[in-house]
């Protein structure tokens, strides 16, 4: 570091031709002969002076901030040019200045203008001498319109989250519509159809109606594996499982069909009592993990899956590895992170922490908890 000090008169620039002789230039200002008044008073920043915890000076831009003209606005208090909430912050950080204990502070706050409005700024003051005594001066920046995008943001941000909650609850419901429709309507006109078929096929069981009764028996089979196949959409739309047995169980179910779908390993350790959740709670941990399997299957190119779940009296834990090429193996796409995005909002909707990470020997892991209300009782028989 290099102290400047000032000589006592102007200098002379230097400059070197391309003969190598040397010219005149231009006198170089240095620092007495800068003209700060005028850089103050033109400044697009509010700059004070605060003195007894008044302002003796402010420049028009300052002024301006609180609606007033300058020579109005010099001599007020500070206090009566912030919110009453901003008060006690605005004394206690003018105090711990001027005695020293600081020597700066930046900070914002809220003022209050001429007409009433509220305005928001971004203050950086020091301690200073004036006329022999301590005081303030400092900077300010009017950065209402940055309150007020960000603000406008997090709104948006907080509708956006709404309106994904009643998706989701929408869903769900439409899906329970749809599972109960598919398993008793559609799953008993099959029944049907199927028992109409076996009737045709035992009447075939006579000689010169080998074809007949072929065909009719390839039926019966067919019909079998259509029923089998409406069944397991039903499954996936809304698991019984996991409203007759709970979301232990359910889980249990879904980790050994994806294992065998996609001949993956499966680890699983899971309590076999039944753990006592709200059904909606349950339903968002499901299609969490069910959104995560389906992201094993479409990107972590994984040969083993495995799922771990407790609780205690104070939570619900859960653990999902996979020993896929890992979630930072290959710059990711936009649409690749809808999946991540559903699940973080899940698991903001029920009150619960999720985490998405690469696992410390390969692969990715998944891990949510959720904290139980008061009063909860983790597990019953």
């Amino acid at each position: 570091m290099h102290s400047l000090a000032p000589p006592s008169r102007r200098a002379l620039d230097l400059a070197t031709d391309t003969d190598g002789l040397h010219v005149a230039a231009s006198p170089a200002l240095l620092l007495p002969d800068i003209p700060f008044a005028g850089i103050v008073e033109q400044s697009l920043a509010g700059i004070y002076v605060v003195l007894d915890e008044r302002f003796v000076y402010a420049n028009d831009t300052f002024a301006a901030m609180f609606g007033y003209e300058r020579d109005e606005f010099i001599g007020r208090r500070m206090v009566d040019c912030v919110t009453p909430d901003s008060v006690q912050e605005v004394m206690q950080n003018y105090l711990r200045r001027v005695r020293g204990e600081v020597d700066s502070i930046r900070y914002y706050t809220k003022g209050v203008c001429k007409d009433g409005l509220v305005v928001h700024l971004e203050l950086h003051a020091s301690r200073v001498e004036y006329q022999g005594r301590p005081a303030l001066a400092g900077v300010a920046l009017d950065i209402t319109d940055r309150v007020r995008a960000h603000e406008e943001l997090r709104a948006s941000r907080e509708q956006l989250r709404v309106l994904a909650q009643h998706i989701n609850s929408a869903r769900e419901k439409e899906r329970a519509r749809l599972s109960r429709e598919v398993h008793d309507v559609l799953g008993g006109m099959l029944t049907s159809a199927k028992f109409d078929i076996s009737r045709i096929a035992r009447r075939t069981e006579r000689p010169g109606m080998e074809e007949v009764d072929s065909i009719a028996r390839d039926l019966v089979d067919l019909m079998q594996e259509t029923i089998d196949t409406a069944r397991s959409i039903s499954n996936e739309m809304r698991p019984v499982a996991l409203d007759l047995f709970g979301l232990g169980e359910a889980l249990r179910q879904l980790l050994l069909r994806f294992g065998a779908r996609h001949g993956l390993s499966v680890h699983l350790a899971i309590p076999r009592r039944r753990l006592t959740m709200a059904p909606a709670v349950a339903t968002q941990v499901f299609r969490i993990v069910q959104e995560a399997l389906t992201n094993v299957a479409r990107h972590a190119r994984a040969s083993k899956v495995e799922l771990e779940a407790g609780a205690d009296v104070q939570a619900f834990w859960l653990r999902l590895r996979d020993d896929g090429c890992g979630i930072y193996a290959s710059p990711s796409k936009p649409f690749e992170s809808i999946g991540l995005l559903s699940m973080a909002e899940r698991a903001h909707e029920i009150g619960a922490t999720l985490e998405v990470h690469a696992a410390p020997a390969g692969g990715t892991e998944l891990a949510l908890r959720l904290a139980w209300p008061r009063g909860h009782h983790t597990w019953s028989v």
